[in-house]
This record gives structure tokens, sequence and C-alpha cells, in this order.
């Protein structure tokens, strides 16, 4: 794909930051959180709904129930989740300081630039820290996804782009995803509601 001479349709650039990072990785991990959200609550309902049966039983039947063994289930069961939670809302800083390590140690910088353009054939992409460059034809796009300040490009090659919405040159957000929806009509995509 010749870049030179073409006058893309798109611009953008777009500079890495704690926060893009955070929200890259509740992207990627948006499913799994999900899951763990419902499976735990899932969890927890059954443990309340045992709870409350051997409460019955036990006044029907005039025995006792074995509060301790009941106690230590339902703490196990509610630690399990509650450890599952917390890691799902500590998980995306642990990234953010991970990536901003990896920026140190591969550019020297905690920050880097990424510039893109979008032509009617293809995209191309320069990393100024590193100077590489990726052309990437709309065939190989497999998801799409909107992020509150970001648009994430998922490859069949499992690469992921990140782009900036305020890295657009005064181009309206809508107009990009018409854009990557007629360009990528096989990708998966998850826009936000629409502006």
């Amino acid at each position: 794909m010749e870049t030179g001479e073409r006058t893309p349709i798109f611009t953008n650039t777009y500079t890495t930051s704690e926060e893009t990072d955070k929200q890259t990785y509740r992207s990627i991990r948006f499913v799994w959180r999900v899951a763990v959200f419902l499976l735990g609550a899932g969890f927890l309902g059954y443990l309340v709904y045992w709870f409350i049966r051997m409460l019955q039983w036990s006044a029907l039947s005039g025995r006792p129930i074995y509060t301790e063994s009941l106690f230590w289930i339902c703490l196990s069961g509610f630690s399990i989740y509650g450890f599952l939670i917390v890691r799902e809302i500590l998980a995306p800083q642990l990234f953010a300081r991970r990536q901003t390590k990896r920026k140190i140690e591969l550019y020297g910088a905690t920050e880097i630039t990424i510039d893109a353009a979008f032509y009617a054939d293809g995209a191309a992409f320069h990393n100024r820290a590193s100077d590489a460059r990726l052309e990437l034809g709309y065939s190989a796009v497999h998801r799409l996804t909107e992020t509150k300040d970001l648009f994430l490009i998922r490859t069949q090659q499992k690469q992921l782009i990140a782009l900036s919405k305020d890295g657009f040159d005064g181009t309206d957000i809508p107009g990009f995803r018409t854009f990557m929806d007629q360009k990528c009509p096989n990708a998966k995509r998850r826009w936000k509601k629409a502006d």
C-alpha cells in the first residue's frame, strides 16, 4: 500500500496515557469482567438460598444446624468473590503501571505517539518513538471497540491499535464510525451510543 501520494480520508494522532491504558484494558477484559460478576452473583445467590433452606430445615425438623460449617462455607464463598471483585477493580491500574514500565524499557519515555491515516483501501500507522510503520488492509480488522476516549482496532493477528477521539483533526466521530462500518463489514463491533 503506497501512502506517499494519496490523501487520507481521516487522520489521527494518539499519545498514550495511564487513563487510556486503563480504558484499553477494560475493553479487552470486558467479557471476562461480566462473566466474573454474573457467576459470582449466581454463586452468592445460591449460598444465600442454601443458608435459608438450612434454617428452614432446622426449624421444621427441630435438629440443630451445623453453624460452624455453614459459616466457613459462606465465608469462603464471599472471600473468593470479594477477591475476584477487588482484582477486577485494581487490574486496570496494575495494567497501566506495567504498560508505563514497558514503555520506559522499550522507548525510554512514559508516553508514545502514534500517527494514523485512513485511506479508501487501507490504513497506515506510524509509531514515532520506534519509527515503526504498519500498513493495514480493512479486511484484516477483526474487532472494533469504542470507549469513552478511544477507538480500538484489533486485527486477526491479535494486534491492538488505539486511536484517541481527540486526535482526529476536526472529524465528527459518527462519521468515523460510519466509515469503519462500511470498510469493515465483517468485523465485530461494540460502538458507544451515538453522540
